[in-house]
């Protein structure tokens, strides 16, 4: 079957063959819940075209895992046309059969039997916001990857919705792209919210005597939020701020409260039990145990009053170890000592980033065995001046960059890809052009640009026929334009009998792009 909508449809058994990465859902509006109620089903059959990615469900309206025997062929892509085989109502939603079992909701359909669907809830009306200030984009949990539409920008909106207790404006066209209200100057029309604001939480703290009921903390100092390992990406939770928690333990040896609260959406997040200064409700315990000191750090034992070195080897004569002196070090290497004229072993210490004891200083040594981490060479090769001879490996590497540029290779890799071989390019050619580059630094800069380059993976889809594309070539054509563009494939369509292809930003601007840089008839 071919990927035409407008002449052709796809039989279901072809069309989950299509396999597309699905990015955006559709928004999900605070609603009250409905009932289940007994399923009802019609057997009249036509056609439906998706109006976004859709995933594929069963009877139940439980999302399948699997479907024609690979967790691939589950979902669809947006502009896709199929044949249904009637719909049905599960617990309240209205669902399109594909046979087989298989049915997608109908609130991803935006054409059937050739007509447009038209809806009263939500609302979206389409109205035209103009920013008063820059706005970065959302999606339906409140975060933001820091993309942004700059002040002044006018942006189609359809509609107003709570995330959390803030306003947010849906970028028309996008199930999962947002803005805040807050960030808007004027708008053509009014529109209502779609879902009421959260309840919001006592401005006091509750009776600290109080100990059954949701555990909420108050923070006493600002705090970042982290995730389950450990990491935070610095997102603030302001000094006073009262916060909904359902859990408390351990990550690394610090003690960690896990947020569960409408106000900050998300999951997976955490704030520091130290950061806190008031603890109502139920009190919770740590849900494991604190970890044990690390047995296999390695420790070493001073044998002599001892000199801490720097990394350059040099003795640094007011930092000195007294004999019998432990310490916890990280590792082993060579460093050339220009005093000696030779490559020595020394330790790195873990509480001095740029501290290193001799390994001729030390006694004993307990825990983890250490390996050196270079060898004497690669010593001496970090502190010898290159030549040009030394730099010709990186400068014939350089010579080959515009060609990089210009292959398929490099233009159809993925965005992170492409951004990683241009950062090691432009630090190779500066350790290339710089006269007190060291061998070492020449070596590293073009293992990275060796690296960099070989990760560069780009090609064209190999298609039977440009001008009729079947619907797993269209959707790899729309995958590979996503990557490549580093937008969501939601945001990537045909149109005019797949003849045309388009990326719509959020600033309502479309793009039409030339299908042949994406695609081939050549195997």
């Amino acid at each position: 079957m071919k990927f035409n909508h407008k002449l052709m449809v796809v039989s279901a058994a072809v069309l989950i063959g299509a396999g597309p990465v699905v990015s955006g859902l559709q928004t999900t509006t605070v609603q009250a819940a409905k009932k289940a109620t007994t399923n009802k089903t019609t057997s009249k059959k036509g056609t439906i075209q998706f109006s976004h990615n859709a995933y594929v469900y069963d009877k139940n309206g439980k999302r399948l895992k699997k479907y024609m025997g690979s967790a691939k062929y589950t979902t669809i892509a947006k502009g896709i046309t199929v044949n249904y085989t009637g719909k049905k109502t599960i617990n309240g939603t209205l669902y399109y059969g594909l046979g087989n079992g298989a049915f997608v909701k109908a609130g991803n359909v935006g054409y059937v039997d050739g007509q447009k669907v038209t809806t009263s809830t939500p609302a979206t009306s389409t109205v035209t916001a103009t920013l008063k200030s820059n706005a970065y984009i959302y999606d339906a949990n409140g975060k933001t990857d820091k993309k942004k539409i700059k002040k002044g920008a006018k942006v189609t909106v359809d509609q107003l919705i709570y995330i959390g207790s803030k306003l947010y404006y849906r970028i028309s066209g996008q199930s999962n792209q947002f803005i805040k209200s807050s960030n808007v100057a004027s708008t053509s029309a009014k529109l209502k919210p779609v879902n009421t604001k959260p309840e919001q939480k006592p401005s006091k703290p509750a009776d600290n005597t109080n100990q059954t009921g949701a555990t909420v903390i108050t923070l006493g100092r600002n705090a970042y939020i982290y995730d389950g390992q450990g990491n935070t990406n610095k997102k603030l939770v302001k000094k006073g701020q009262q916060v909904t928690v359902d859990q408390l333990k351990y990550i690394g040896s610090k003690l960690y409260y896990r947020i569960n609260d409408s106000n900050y959406p998300g999951k997976d997040q955490w704030i520091k039990k130290s950061n806190v200064s008031v603890v109502t409700g139920s009190q919770l315990k740590p849900e494991n145990s604190q970890p044990a000191a690390d047995d296999n750090a390695t420790i070493i034992t001073l044998g002599r009053d001892s000199n801490v070195y720097n990394a350059q080897g040099v003795a640094q004569k007011n930092n000195t170890f007294p004999k019998g002196h432990t310490a916890r070090v990280t590792e082993l290497r060579y460093i050339w000592v220009t005093a000696d004229n030779k490559a020595e072993l020394f330790y790195a210490l873990q509480s001095d980033k740029n501290g290193y004891i001799k390994d001729d200083d030390v006694s004993g040594i307990s825990g983890a065995k250490l390996t050196p981490v270079n060898t004497p060479q690669a010593a001496q090769e970090a502190i010898t001046v290159a030549t040009a001879t030394d730099k010709g490996d990186l400068q014939t590497a350089l010579n080959q960059d515009s060609t990089v540029k210009s292959s398929d290779t490099y233009k159809l890799s993925a965005k992170s890809l492409r951004d990683a071989y241009d950062t090691a390019s432009s630090d190779a050619s500066q350790v290339n052009s710089s006269q007190t580059a060291t061998i070492g630094q020449v070596k590293d800069a073009l293992a990275k640009l060796t690296a960099a380059k070989s990760a560069l993976n780009g090609k064209k889809v190999v298609v039977t026929d440009l001008n009729n594309l079947t619907v797993a070539e269209g959707n790899q054509i729309v995958q590979l334009v996503a990557s490549v563009n580093d937008v969501a494939t939601s945001a990537v369509q045909f149109s005019n009998n797949n003849t045309t292809l388009t990326i719509s930003g959020a600033n309502g601007f479309q793009q039409t792009l030339n299908i042949a840089d994406y695609a081939t008839t050549a195997k």
